[in-house]
């Protein structure tokens, strides 16, 4: 008769066991609906290794990290109430204030304990961030608690990535919100500037439109002083009608309400028309308007009067800042993309104004500033317009050596409005 000797290899089951816990938990750490789920679920899993007398899971305070909040607990229904009092404080005392633990564990020794009992108090560490405590209190010896804690710590990590899982979808969740209600604040925004720029552009065109008609001296001559004030009331008119402009242009950008009307536009047409909008003051500061287009190039597809307000301002930008020379408009195709370069010979933008550049209400600090006012808007609102139609606006300059500002467009758009 022949036996069958079966030899258990203790170690191995453990192991596999271990592993078995290990992917329940893991599972549980994807699905679990809720924290108290999770928990019961990991307390259950603890109390398979150990004989848990009190068991209670705290989460560390962000906002104050001298403060903890219970999450977690399974105590006895009659002492419940002052015991978590008891332990609160206990887990405060030794850990908040005394920093009294080690990485994982803390095995707290007190020969004046009642009924000896054994209590353990582990730190819910991740990423350098203290999460909370997991505090077990048992009546097994200390040596067999030895033996199992390493089990318990492996569950203990297992809570920690709960928590900080739960920390990050809180935060995602409050940074969603504020972004919402700054987007509410920028309609808001949006509508009252919309609304304060029907209101305004009436009286500052009829101030506008009789300044006009005294400079043409419609209605009789003026002395030198007059006109001197006429010329003045038209020229902040004009500028203040711009600034309106401006602002409602950009508040309409950030609110998310601006909408593009792509349509096919002839290259030659549009860029000669940006270039007469700026003919009579390039001509008043005797400079050189050239235009440059590849034979190849004849239509594009974008929002003709939002790309022609783009180019108009940088080429009045280029105007501004030339004193003497030309300034050029070249148009030319590098893959799949459009490329309108204004090239001037003027003062050059050194490193530092570059950065600040595309920022609202940044603006050059030039001899010629006192000659040329504005908004500080144009090029920000400007190159929020080239994003807009998928592309950009990018600058290379050299004091005293000119600059060139490069507007990008993506030449496979298609006939559509884009929002």
């Amino acid at each position: 008769m022949s036996y069958n000797i079966v030899i258990e290899d203790n170690d191995v089951i453990d192991n596999n066991q271990n592993l078995g816990k290990n992917n329940s938990l893991l599972f549980l750490l994807e699905t679990a609906e809720n924290l108290e789920d999770f928990c019961n679920s990991c307390v259950n899993t603890i109390s398979e290794l150990i004989e848990v007398k009190n068991i209670i899971i705290c989460q560390q305070l962000t906002e104050n990290e001298d403060e903890i909040k219970i999450i977690y607990d399974q105590i006895s229904l009659g002492e419940r109430e002052n015991k978590l009092e008891v332990i609160k404080k206990r887990i405060k005392d030794e850990l908040i204030f005394n920093q009294n633990y080690s990485c994982y564990t803390n095995f707290i020794e007190d020969e004046k304990q009642k009924n000896n009992e054994n209590i353990y108090i582990i730190p819910l560490i991740f990423k350098k961030y203290h999460l909370g405590y997991l505090y077990i209190e048992t009546e097994f010896n200390k040596q067999y608690i030895k033996n199992r804690i390493k089990e318990i710590d492996t569950i203990a990590k297992y809570i920690t990535l709960y928590l900080y899982n739960q920390t990050l979808e809180e935060k995602q969740e409050t940074l969603k919100k504020e972004e919402e209600k700054l987007k509410e604040n920028q309609r808001s925004q949006s509508q009252y500037i919309s609304h304060m720029n029907h209101e305004l552009r009436t009286p500052i065109a009829a101030v506008i439109g009789f300044a006009k008609m005294l400079q043409q001296r419609l209605y009789g001559d003026l002395n030198p002083k007059q006109a001197q004030y006429i010329d003045a009331i038209y020229q902040s008119g004009t500028y203040l009608l711009e600034l309106i402009s401006d602002l409602l242009d950009i508040s309409k950008i950030q609110a998310e309400k601006e909408e593009l009307f792509i349509e096919k536009i002839l290259v030659n047409e549009l860029c000669e028309s940006s270039l007469a909008l700026i003919k009579t003051k390039a001509d008043e500061q005797k400079l050189d308007l050239n235009l440059e287009i590849n034979p190849d190039i004849s239509y594009c597809f974008a929002d003709q009067r939002r790309i022609k307000q783009i180019l108009v301002n940088l080429l009045s930008n280029a105007v501004k800042f030339t004193e003497k020379g030309s300034i050029t408009l070249k148009v030319t195709q590098v893959k799949n993309n459009l490329i309108f370069q204004v090239i001037d010979t003027g003062i050059g933008i050194d490193k530092e104004s570059q950065s600040k550049l595309f920022k609202p209400f940044s603006q050059l600090q030039t001899h010629l500033q006192k000659k040329h006012r504005g908004s500080g808007l144009g090029l920000v609102i400007s190159r929020e317009l080239a994003r807009l139609h998928g592309g950009d606006i990018t600058l290379t300059s050299e004091t005293n050596k000119g600059s060139c500002f490069t507007l990008y467009l993506p030449i496979n758009l298609k006939p559509s409005v884009i929002s």
